[in-house]
């Protein structure tokens, strides 16, 4: 490295075919850490200097690891170069006993010295490391950010590291003549201006204008580095069709770049690590491509189709093993040459299972899928038309119907963790570079074999989260079932309420010119909305029955409006007792029937008050002042009981029977109302999976409002931790759905079922009064959603015409 440097990592993120920042100055110095380890592999332990530009996390992952990896053989200090504000953060955030031990304080085994020294440097001022002569120059991008001039052998390379528009680059490079070349950060396309501009990159039209406008010399090459990895296709299509001038000859920087400082040419010096990786970097990228599918079918052909492509088969299947049937089932079939394309996420395959064992129960050894999942061995065959010991008379008949050759065959088995077959990878004809059948080889064994492998985990590790799913769904209705069964009028409540939910999301799904056009639900998403729906009142498991049921307002664990018809008919007793006393003392016609008038009168007053109250105790009027003092009233009839004289109506009584509207008390409002409560705080101690995590908010907050006061607390009623939480649409969708259920709902005791057109009006007015989403509401209504839950839930009576409007 005389007279070059080398490009350890060139890019702004790593990935498993990019490297982060890095450059190799000398076998001892580096400009960044982000990629020292992998880069040098064991020459690594020889980096003494490291010199950081700035200490975002992509240029200095490697620092802890790099004194930790060697530490008990190294002989010398790390030194760690870098302004004042950037050595800070690495000592404040890195080397603080938190994130990593400070090495700054502790020596190495060998000698007296501590592991890591941070050395401060000052801009603008030259200062010598080993043969290399350096300065550090201010850059755009982070407080104390700065890029390095590297000077050997009187040739000069300016490294800017990340950093937008900066007049003090293009200065530096007029002045200096001995820069012949500058490496500078483009890590966005033109069309992320704004973004780049933000966080402080450069895009190629920013580049390009700030070139155009600074740089004054014409001699220097323009190096690109730092591109991120999502946007490196885009990048390198803008660079060569629009701004290939700019780079005056410089190119864009890759891993391994080595970089000659006086001629600029550059040659490519991969390491024994990047020459495997590109050797499996296939494997890799499929392999990835298996581990994040999630839908069964579609992991199912990502299988076939990299087996394909790994080891250049023309077709192939994918066999599936069944325990129960002991067979295995055709789940994927691919031949492109044919064009054949079944199973998987398109056409369902109809084909016979291959079964493991004969009707007589002895091994099926002729069929090779059959073989290989009964011996759990690999069977590589170089022509099946001249094969042994296997029957291949479905092969032929399909070859023959087709006029298709099936020649080379590579069986692999698919066994899980616990070394079981789970299924088989049988692949067709492998082809040349010239598309000629050729064998499989030994290399195509391994790597199908490795594939084979991860494949399995893949399915299996499918295979258990849908079973866990279907596991944790069941076991969530099955809580909902136990409490719909509490109460015999509102059983079906959370069934119609999840149904009802999931309705209206599909819907919201399906808008694509609407308020919600905008808005897409994933799977995922809507399996959380079902999920808050069936969870929403679970808190209800512990509210009394009695409260719950309460379809009268004497009701408790009985009616006690009973106890009142009791005590009526005790004074309606002592009336007639008293009357018949009275009788027997006079003989005076007049006097009899005056006590016969008024005690007639008085039972007629007394039956009168306990209709009064019987129709006072459904709870299905509104109670005005006028009513209460009446039942205040009637609740001062006197009667004797065991001697002591007491009134018809208990304090409690007359407190219950005096309830405005509907059946019950404020007190027991609280109690129902408190299983939002419940709900919440049951929910948040499951450990829910990321992608059900916000089940607990959106279930307790079906019975927020919109409305919100100046603190931002919304209206309603909830947990206190979630009530300023603003209301997400999964939300509203929870909020509507539980309400239109309610006031739908035709076995509530307590009131008379709403038609549709009354229901639609009552909502209307809570959107009014700000207590439901506006435009869901009208959504639910001018998308006609109520008509088929209506269909399915709704009496036949129920069912009038719709003449709400919500502009």
């Amino acid at each position: 490295m005389k007279n070059s440097i080398k490009i350890l990592g060139a890019f702004g993120a790593k990935t498993t075919s990019t490297s982060m920042t890095c450059i190799q100055l000398d076998q001892s110095t580096v400009i960044d850490a982000g990629n020292i380890l992998i880069g040098l592999e064991k020459d690594a332990a020889n980096i003494d200097n490291i010199l950081l530009t700035h200490s975002h996390m992509d240029h200095i992952a490697d620092i802890p690891f790099v004194i930790d990896v060697f530490f008990s053989n190294r002989k010398k200090t790390l030194n760690i170069y870098g302004t004042k504000h950037t050595l800070e953060n690495i000592k404040k955030h890195v080397l603080n006993w938190e994130i990593w031990p400070d090495f700054t304080t502790i020596p190495l085994m060998n000698s007296d010295t501590m592991a890591i020294t941070l050395v401060e440097i000052e801009l603008n001022k030259e200062f010598k490391i080993n043969n290399l002569n350096l300065k550090a120059i201010k850059t755009n991008h982070t407080e104390g950010s700065c890029g390095y001039v590297v000077e050997k052998n009187n040739n000069a390379i300016f490294f800017t590291a990340d950093t937008t528009v900066c007049h003090t680059i293009w200065e530096e490079v007029n002045q200096n003549k001995k820069i012949n070349s500058v490496i500078v950060d483009v890590s966005f396309t033109s069309n992320y201006k704004e973004l780049a501009l933000e966080s402080k990159h450069f895009t190629p039209e920013l580049l390009n204008e700030d070139i155009n406008k600074n740089l004054k010399r014409d001699d220097v090459q323009i190096f690109i580095n730092h591109l991120k990895p999502s946007f490196i296709p885009k990048i390198e299509e803008e660079l060569q069709n629009r701004f290939n001038g700019m780079l005056k000859g410089g190119c864009i920087l890759y891993d391994g770049d080595q970089i000659d400082l006086r001629t600029l040419n550059i040659t490519k010096n991969l390491s024994k690590h990047e020459r495997d990786k590109q050797h499996i970097n296939q494997l890799i990228e499929i392999g990835h491509s298996l581990t994040s599918e999630n839908n069964f079918d579609a992991l199912l052909e990502k299988i076939l189709l990299g087996a394909k492509q790994l080891s250049h088969a023309d077709g192939g299947t994918l066999y599936i093993f069944n325990e129960q049937t002991r067979s295995l089932g055709f789940k994927v079939v691919q031949t492109d040459s044919l064009n054949i394309k079944m199973g998987g996420t398109s056409s369902k395959i109809t084909w016979e299972d291959v079964k493991l064992y004969k009707d007589n129960g002895d091994k099926n050894t002729q069929q090779v899928a059959a073989l290989c999942a009964l011996n759990g061995e690999l069977i590589n065959i170089a022509d099946v038309y001249e094969a042994e010991g296997f029957n291949f008379e479905g092969t032929k008949k399909f070859d023959e119907g087709t006029g298709y050759r099936t020649k080379s065959m590579l069986v692999v088995p698919m066994k899980n963790h616990e070394n079981d077959i789970i299924g088989v990878l049988q692949l067709l004809n492998k082809q040349d570079n010239n598309y000629n059948i050729c064998e499989f080889t030994d290399d195509d064994e391994n790597i199908i074999l490795s594939m084979a492998s991860q494949a399995a985990v893949s399915l299996t590790n499918t295979q258990l989260i849908s079973d866990l799913e279907t596991l944790l769904l069941d076991f969530i209705k099955s809580i909902a079932d136990a409490i719909n069964e509490k109460s015999k009028y509102t059983g079906g409540h959370i069934n119609r309420v999840a149904e009802l939910s999931t309705l209206i999301a599909n819907k919201i799904n399906e808008d694509r010119s609407g308020p919600f056009k905008d808005i897409h639900f994933t799977d995922d998403e809507l399996k959380q909305i079902d999920i808050s729906a069936w969870m929403h009142d679970i808190g209800k498991i512990t509210t009394p029955e009695y409260v719950v049921d309460k379809s009268t307002k004497l009701e408790t664990i009985y009616d006690r409006i009973n106890e009142i018809i009791v005590k009526a008919e005790v004074i309606k007793r002592d009336l007639e007792i008293e009357y018949l006393k009275k009788s027997f003392k006079t003989t005076d016609e007049k006097e009899l029937q005056r006590l016969e008038n008024k005690f007639k009168k008085d039972v007629k007053y007394i039956e009168y008050s306990v209709e009064y109250l019987k129709q006072s105790n459904n709870g299905s009027e509104f109670v005005s002042d006028e009513n209460i003092k009446k039942i205040q009233e009637l609740a001062e009839h006197k009667l004797i009981i065991e001697g002591k004289e007491v009134n018809l109506l208990t304090d409690n009584e007359l407190y219950n029977l005096s309830i405005r509207k509907g059946t019950l008390t404020e007190e027991e409002r609280v109690i129902i109302n408190n299983h939002v409560i419940v709900s919440y705080n049951m929910l948040e101690k499951l450990s829910f999976p990321k992608y059900l995590k916000r089940v607990p908010v959106i279930a307790g907050s079906h019975h927020k409002t919109i409305s919100t006061d100046k603190n931002g607390r919304h209206g309603g009623y909830g947990a206190e931790e979630i009530m300023s939480l603003p209301m997400s649409i999964e939300d509203k969708i929870l909020a509507v759905a539980d309400v239109f259920e309610a006031i739908t709902a035709s076995d509530r005791p307590y009131k008379k079922p709403n038609t549709l057109n009354q229901s639609l009006n009552i909502m209307s007015a809570m959107v009014k009064e700000n207590a439901l989403d506006k435009d869901i509401v009208k959504y639910f209504i001018d998308s006609k959603i109520y008509q088929e839950y209506a269909k399915l839930n709704l009496l036949q009576e129920q069912l009038d015409d719709v003449t709400v409007k919500i502009d």
